[in-house]
């Protein structure tokens, strides 16, 4: 699958790097991110923080925009969308509420980039956040429907927030990364009776469970590490003393060494009585190799996967059972605890894991939504159902504005969501435009190709009410206008008047391209993307002894309309049996069939019953192509990518064709080119083939598929379409795409 190599840009937006376990967690992502390659990663905070330095040191950027003061709004706001339109993001991270809905405001002003929100409890307190606080905790409820993506760092945040009215198909459970190389075990026998709880102080983290669990744990020592409120520290230490704890209780303040310290613990517990997510001191201490005791809040349960050691939040009793069990295990049965603890981080909770899992929802393209005219037989609808086949990194969805198609059920196959909105060809109607938004407001794609006419004025419809970038796809050439029908013509000419809109127009064509923009198409939305060829399905016929006596077997494939010319070519096969009348000519295509009467009152006149089959529509056209000895294209007009050139190619089969489109620069030189609408010359070309050795004619089909491969292959077309479905595709001008030129369209 091709990769898009430009690297992703990634701003984080979190409220301060201070201490913390949502800071911790940022820093260990970005670093990581930034060592894995690809991202260009800038953290964007409110406040300064003690993580700055160690984000710096790392290579990652980091920008503080200063919030002066509580009340500094405007001000600050404007800072932020200034900082943030000069990074210029392909997303924006935020991490927790306040920078959840920052980032959610300056999409609009900064591009719209990609925005995630981070949530990284399981449980708010927002009654406790004062006014701002709580307006803020409504307007995330609120709002939330409109970021792209949101990741929990736990399966009890998620579930919490769907509760609360998140999106729940927007939700992805990340957990926290545990740095095993810092967080490691050593030989320490942990064979103590010491029970350590580390977290800030606050009533989240219920010290009182604690406090009384130890007091009935007499043989126990109980030790405290962590900073907080002085008021609901005081009252701590004061139920310490009320229950006689105070000679078996050390009190002691945040420390920054706890790799160094877990190690020498003997059992980390865990009392958070609501709130907690995914607590990273839980999994510090068992990458570190720790016993731990945790109450059943947030992921801890998940976390410690062992019931023994998870309690009901606040039970005492419980809490004391199980130090009093973690006391009573013996030297043998706490080694194996450290183990397990150790083991269940590395397979399931390292920062390896976490980074993988968030560069790929930070890469993951959205909803690609494409639009065609139809689903029927033909070269831009299998074009179509192989780019979706092969473009694996997005979701797609086709909106078909007819009914039916040979193609709706190879789509669905591939994995794309196939709506068919049955309108009458050229009538649309307001049910169907109707069902053209809803459908697009559901999807909520990032991208919307518009492929074929009628196709990319449908992408612009839908548009409406989205955020998404139209792109267009025009998939054949324009030598005279009067050669359409009145309704594509005036379809054609306001797609001019309207391609300003589009972020880019791409062409299957050189020739198209130039015919395009000269009547008004934007030049500076141009990009060129050929058609591609699957040259495992596309493949040369194995030799076989029969063959020395088979017929010679010439191909004209293709639907029956005027642009394809069929009375051109059997014109010209009725001029080359007269020399080869040993010529069979097979003809296949939706209407090449006996029931066309007009074909087949032509092949009727021009003695030609005994060497054209009319064969109809055919599953087997690969089969077929690599059985021919040549292939011919006689289309009049219209052609912009000759499918059936390049097909015969790829199978290594000669070529005759007429010069319309990009025939020429498909086959190079490797076929004969002939002019449009002249039986002579096309019978002297195909003629001039036949009359080559069978070795010759090899060579010449082995120079067609080498011509295939090297510039018209499908993985390189995959590639060039990743790149524009991007969130950064770049716009090549016409002198970067386009060959020089060709005539024009003519208007008449």
């Amino acid at each position: 699958m091709p990769e898009c190599h430009a690297p992703c840009r990634l701003a984080f937006l979190i409220r301060d790097l201070g201490h913390g376990g949502a800071q911790r967690q940022l820093v260990t992502l970005a670093k990581a991110l930034v060592a894995l390659g690809g991202f260009e990663i800038c953290v964007v905070h409110f406040y300064p923080g003690v993580f700055e330095s160690e984000l710096q040191a790392a290579g990652v950027r980091t920008v503080c925009v200063g919030k002066r003061h509580r009340w500094d709004l405007a001000g600050f706001f404007l800072r932020l969308v200034k900082t943030m339109r000069a990074l210029g993001p392909d997303v924006i991270h935020g991490y927790l509420h306040e920078s959840n809905l920052m980032a959610l405001l300056l999409k609009p002003l900064c591009g719209f980039p990609k925005v995630l929100w981070g949530i990284r409890d399981s449980q708010t307190d927002a009654e406790t956040w004062g006014l701002l606080g709580r307006l803020s905790f409504r307007l995330n409820c609120l709002l939330s429907g409109w970021a792209d993506g949101i990741i929990a760092n736990s399966r009890a945040g998620r579930d919490y927030y769907i509760g609360k009215g998140y999106p729940a198909a927007r939700f992805e459970v990340v957990p926290n990364g545990i740095d095993t190389a810092r967080f490691k075990q050593t030989l320490l026998g942990n064979s103590g009776q010491t029970f350590t709880l580390i977290g800030r102080l606050h009533p989240m983290k219920d010290h009182a469970t604690f406090l009384r669990a130890l007091a009935e744990v007499p043989e126990a020592q109980g030790r405290i590490i962590g900073s907080g409120d002085a008021a609901y520290a005081e009252e701590m230490r004061r139920l310490a003393a009320t229950l006689g704890l105070t000679n078996r209780l050390t009190w002691e303040t945040a420390r920054d060494d706890l790799p160094e310290m877990y190690p020498t613990l003997d059992c980390v517990v865990s009392t958070s009585a609501y709130g907690e997510g995914f607590s990273n001191v839980l999994g510090e201490a068992m990458a570190c190799g720790l016993p731990c005791i945790a109450s059943d809040v947030g992921d801890s349960a998940w976390l410690v996967d062992d019931r023994r050691w998870i309690f009901p939040a606040g039970d005492v009793a419980a809490l004391t059972g199980a130090m009093k069990s973690f006391l009573a295990l013996n030297h043998e049965g706490r080694r194996a605890l450290r183990e397990q603890n150790r083991q269940r981080i590395a397979d399931h909770f390292t920062v390896e894991k976490m980074v993988a899992k968030t560069a790929e929802i930070v890469r993951r393209q959205g909803p690609v939504l494409w639009i065609t005219t139809g689903l029927g037989t033909g070269g831009a609808e299998m074009m179509l159902t192989q780019l979706i086949g092969g473009l694996k990194h997005h979701s797609h969805t086709v909106i078909s504005l007819t009914a039916g198609g040979k193609y709706i059920e190879p789509l669905r196959a591939v994995g794309a969501t196939v709506h068919t909105l049955d309108m009458p060809v050229g009538k649309p109607t307001v049910g169907a435009l109707w069902q053209l938004l809803k459908i697009s407001r559901l999807t909520r794609p990032t991208v919307i190709m518009g492929w074929m006419y009628h196709g990319c004025l449908a992408a612009l419809i839908a548009r409406m009410g989205t955020q998404a970038k139209v792109i267009w796809n025009i998939r054949q050439s324009l030598y005279d206008l009067s050669l359409e029908k009145r309704g594509s013509a005036l379809v054609i000419r306001a797609l001019g008047w309207l391609s300003f809109w589009p972020k880019l127009i791409t062409y299957n064509s050189q020739v198209s391209a130039r015919q395009h923009e000269a009547i008004g198409y934007r030049p500076n939305k141009t990009r060129l993307i050929p058609n591609g060829f699957d040259l495992e399905k596309w493949q040369p016929a194995k030799p076989r002894a029969e063959d020395v006596k088979k017929p010679i077997l010439i191909g004209r494939f293709g639907r029956y309309t005027a642009m394809k010319d069929y009375p051109t070519f059997l014109r010209a096969a009725a001029l080359i049996v007269q020399q080869r009348p040993d010529v069979q000519c097979l003809l296949a295509g939706t209407g090449v069939n006996a029931d066309n009467a007009e074909l087949a009152e032509l092949v009727q006149q021009l003695g030609l019953t005994n060497h054209v089959q009319l064969l109809g529509e055919r599953q087997d056209l690969p089969e077929m192509t690599a059985s021919l000895d040549l292939v011919v294209s006689s289309s009049a007009f219209g052609e912009g990518f000759p499918n059936v050139v390049g097909e015969a190619m790829a199978c290594a089969v000669p070529v005759v064709a007429t010069d319309i489109g990009d025939t020429a620069w498909v086959m190079g030189e490797t076929g004969r080119l002939v002019p449009a609408k002249d039986p002579a010359a096309l019978a002297a070309a195909c003629l001039d083939v036949l009359r080559l050795s069978p070795a010759l004619r090899h060579q010449s089909g082995q120079a067609g598929r080498a011509r295939i491969l090297a510039h018209f292959s499908l993985n390189r077309v995959l590639a060039l379409f990743e790149e524009v479905l991007s969130t950064r595709a770049h716009i090549a001008t016409s002198s970067e795409a386009i060959a020089p030129l060709k005539p024009a369209v003519t208007s008449n």
